[in-house]
């Protein structure tokens, strides 16, 4: 890490003052009290930065580190910085940034080094950098943020916040992302490869049973003319069907947009492709609007409930009905 080097870590915060009198010897009561208040204010700052968790050091009008809470302390004596090297000061942060191994790689420290110095010199209000700052044991990922430091002294403050866990968690979205997107192209491709799998033998079906009706049109008689033309029937059928799949493979995952779509035709396109046995009749109730709406979608659900309700048909003859009430501010279909 760029922050506290164990090679380069700078004092701990030492700010209280002390009292004039404790100089001169005498002091009246009210420079005591107003000094007293004073050091107050300052154990009362430095209580506050030894309290975060993030790693924070002040650095001079010339880079030097001035002063650092516990956080920053902390984290060099846990990687191996003595004491003594703990409680240096005087250390130029600058030089720090040019030294250290995390920021060696990629030219980090160039930029750590031009991204402060910019501060300092009051060209920019705000610096960031993301870097790895990984051990024998585990990898761990850093924010350093450097700020000006407000007042006549000038001076920055930095910042470091161990980020690993947020990091961590966008690699693995980064690698859920990669593998869904991997899945649905599969899926797509899948889809695909069945549909045109499937239609290649209806293809040959259709065109072997327009043949037959066309040169043996008188040998095959009209209940043979009438089988065959059940037989393409249900062959386009079966093609719809297959291209309903391909589409509802792809819900969820298609763009489509809303667009202008008259219900009355698709409904009966559902009906035709569903194929209802003779013993159930499936009807329109008068005329169903046109919406504003995803084809693909609506067709779906129209598809699914008149399915069900065919198949969970147990009369020996039975009606299914479709119809649809303009209410206040919707449509209501009932089915």
């Amino acid at each position: 890490m760029i922050g506290p080097h164990p090679k380069a870590l700078p004092m701990t915060l030492h700010l209280r003052p002390h009292a004039a009198g404790a100089q001169h010897g005498q002091a009246s009561a009210g420079a005591g009290v107003g000094a007293e208040a004073l050091a107050d204010r300052i154990d009362a700052a430095a209580a506050v930065l030894d309290s975060l968790v993030t790693h924070i050091a002040l650095l001079d009008a010339d880079g030097t580190i001035v002063a650092v809470n516990r956080a920053w302390r902390q984290f060099g004596l846990d990687n191996g910085a003595s004491a003594a090297q703990a409680d240096s000061v005087g250390i130029n942060y600058l030089a720090v940034c040019g030294h250290s191994d995390p920021l060696a790689q990629d030219g980090q420290g160039a930029a750590a080094q031009a991204g402060i110095r910019a501060v300092l010199n009051g060209e920019q209000p705000l610096f960031e950098l993301e870097y790895p700052c990984s051990g024998p044991a585990q990898t761990r990922r850093f924010l350093m943020r450097v700020t000006p430091l407000l007042g006549a002294r000038g001076g920055a403050v930095v910042t470091h916040d161990d980020i690993t866990r947020r990091w961590k968690l966008e690699q693995q979205r980064s690698g859920l992302i990669a593998e869904l997107t991997t899945a649905n192209r599969e899926l797509n491709d899948f889809a695909y490869v069945v549909s045109h799998d499937l239609k290649a033998p209806l293809r040959g079906i259709s065109s072997l049973a327009s043949w037959l009706v066309t040169d043996f049109s008188e040998k095959l008689g009209t209940e043979g003319r009438t089988h065959l033309g059940l037989i393409a029937s249900r062959v386009k059928r079966l093609a719809a069907l297959i291209d309903a799949i391909l589409a509802y493979s792809r819900a969820g995952r298609s763009t489509d947009t809303r667009c202008p779509v008259a219900l009355g035709p698709l409904v009966g396109n559902v009906i035709d492709l569903l194929a209802p046995p003779p013993h159930i009749v499936v009807s329109v109730q008068g005329d169903l609007p046109m919406l504003d709406i995803e084809a693909v979608k609506i067709q779906q659900v129209f598809q699914n409930l008149l399915s069900n309700a065919i198949d969970f048909m147990d009369k020996p003859a039975g009606r299914v009905d479709v119809a649809c009430q303009a209410e206040a501010a919707h449509w209501h279909f009932s089915v």
